[in-house]
């Protein structure tokens, strides 16, 4: 099995698979608005539970397709290694 941890302060603390808005603009500092665009163009994953016959549900956002998206900017973003002149 494995499991997400991280290291804060010499303790293990367990990361979520999934979150609601308010914890994703907690862990990964994205707003709701921009959460649910970057789902709508499909950059990440999510999940809504909704009992059947009820109207509003909740919605919980996927922890490791955030961090894919943010890795995948993060490498695009970085400039391009300088080849080396001989």
């Amino acid at each position: 099995m494995i499991t997400n941890t991280v290291t804060q302060n010499g303790a293990n603390l367990a990361q979520p698979e999934f979150v609601d808005h308010k914890q994703a603009y907690v862990l990964f500092g994205l707003t709701r608005s921009h959460l649910y665009q970057l789902w709508g163009e499909g950059k990440i994953r999510s999940v809504s539970l909704r009992q059947p016959g009820k109207i509003k549900g909740r919605r919980l956002f996927d922890c490791a397709s955030i961090r894919e998206f943010l890795r995948g900017n993060y490498a695009a973003s970085q400039p391009a290694a300088k080849e080396e002149v001989k």
